[in-house]
């Protein structure tokens, strides 16, 4: 039997077979994905956010967290404007519940389904008949986000039941959850949040001063809320709460596909999102008596009713200038660097480097026993190097099998029948 195989011939055809098997059954493995970290983390900061199989069909792909995000302003919201009615379109100003009913209503008349309240509804002593016909119209929206201010006092209150439908057991959050913003309650009396058809989430937490990196997640006792634009971006794509990864320090996924928003450990965006105009913002007045045009079809929904009040507060003015951008900015996925490929050459070139490579390992293997450990070393090395450099441009060389086929030149070396 030894005499079928030439003694030279017996290590190189052995290191060929290694190197078939690893280039053919390793691709996409978790040797080759954990290869495929290792390189990531010399050319990025983690978190990482990896795809692909490994394979000349679906390579590896690559996307790290943006330094500055810059929305699409396609994304924007469309806006309807609350302002200060100098005309006096409505009863009173701010707007009375009859005024506010009569503004949503026609959200609906203009085909506005999904629609969002980012103005907060309250009112010191509303008209019983204005609040029974603002109740009624809220009811007709097939989905609806409002929102309302947070804070935290000495006693605690129930979770109004808009809230709870938008919250998440603080279990759902993986990580540290220690620094998130600790709210239990809602600083105004008779705040209107809508019915069963209802998600709330907060405008602006009161103990919170304004920044340039909105607040996206607080602790309110054992649950997680969320603010109002994160929840207008799941409304938008019909995400489910439950499908959100959420890792402060780190990153918020809307689902498994993304949109992907990075966050920092108090649960504010890590990027800012900057400045960015309304898709198209239409005055409230002039839905009174609009065409049914009046709304763009192609504008994103949900449409968000804003207050835009001059004599608002500042944390209102602050929300309210933000908003466009930070929703454009969650929903246009703009918080990670677009995706990079890491491209395998075609087979017929991985078979003739391979092929070269199995020629160099026969060629040292003819030399005595140091010379042969010493250039297996410089091979490896070799390899390696290659190897980083080809992925810094984008390229990924069959490594795992060349690797393979120098190990087992190294352990059959040892054994004297394949070093004869």
């Amino acid at each position: 039997m030894s005499g079928l195989i030439h003694p030279r011939l017996r290590l190189p055809l052995c290191a060929a077979l290694a190197a078939f098997a690893g280039w053919h059954y390793l691709p996409g493995t978790a040797i080759d994905e954990a290869l495929f970290k290792i390189v990531a983390r010399g050319q990025a900061n983690p978190p990482f956010f990896i795809s692909g199989a490994g394979s000349h069909r679906k390579p590896w792909q690559l996307r790290t967290i943006a330094s500055v995000q810059r929305p699409d302003a396609a994304s924007a919201p469309l806006i309807v404007s609350l302002g200060d009615d100098a005309a006096a379109y409505f009863q009173t100003s701010p707007p009375s519940p009859i005024d506010l009913a009569v503004i949503l209503k026609n959200f609906q008349r203009l085909g506005a389904n999904k629609a969002a309240t980012a103005a907060v509804l309250a009112w010191d002593e509303p008209d019983p008949i204005g609040l029974a016909a603002l109740d009624k119209v809220l009811g007709r929206f097939d989905s609806l986000v409002m929102a309302a201010p947070l804070t935290r006092g000495a006693m605690a209150e129930p979770m109004p039941e808009a809230f709870r439908n938008a919250s998440l057991p603080i279990t759902h959050v993986q990580g540290d959850i220690t620094a998130l913003p600790v709210v239990n309650r809602i600083p105004l009396t008779g705040v209107i949040l809508g019915r069963q058809n209802t998600r709330a989430g907060f405008q602006a937490i009161e103990f919170e001063a304004g920044s340039r990196f909105p607040s996206l997640l607080a602790r309110w006792e054992d649950r997680v809320v969320f603010a109002f634009p994160l929840l207008v971006a799941l409304q938008r794509f019909d995400l489910p709460l439950e499908g959100m990864e959420i890792r402060p320090g780190a990153y918020l996924k809307l689902s498994p596909q993304g949109p992907t928003v990075p966050l920092d450990r108090y649960g504010r965006m890590a990027t800012a999102p900057g400045d960015l105009s309304p898709y198209a913002e239409i005055p409230a007045e002039l839905l009174i008596d609009g065409g049914d045009e009046l709304f763009p079809k192609q504008a994103p929904q949900p449409v968000i009713l804003r207050d835009d009040h001059s004599a608002a507060e500042s944390a209102t003015r602050h929300f309210s200038k933000q908003l466009p951008a930070t929703i454009a900015a969650i929903t246009s996925d703009t918080g990670l660097v677009p995706a990079l490929s890491f491209a395998r050459l075609t087979h017929s070139q991985e078979i003739v480097l391979l092929a070269v490579f199995i020629a160099a390992i026969a060629h040292v293997s003819g030399t005595t026993a140091f010379a042969r450990q010493i250039s297996y070393v410089v091979l490896a090395a070799f390899v390696v190097t290659a190897h980083f450099i080809a992925a810094s441009h984008g390229v990924w060389l069959p490594v795992l099998a060349a690797l393979a086929a120098l190990i087992v030149a190294f352990l059959l070396s040892k054994i004297r029948w394949f070093a004869a």
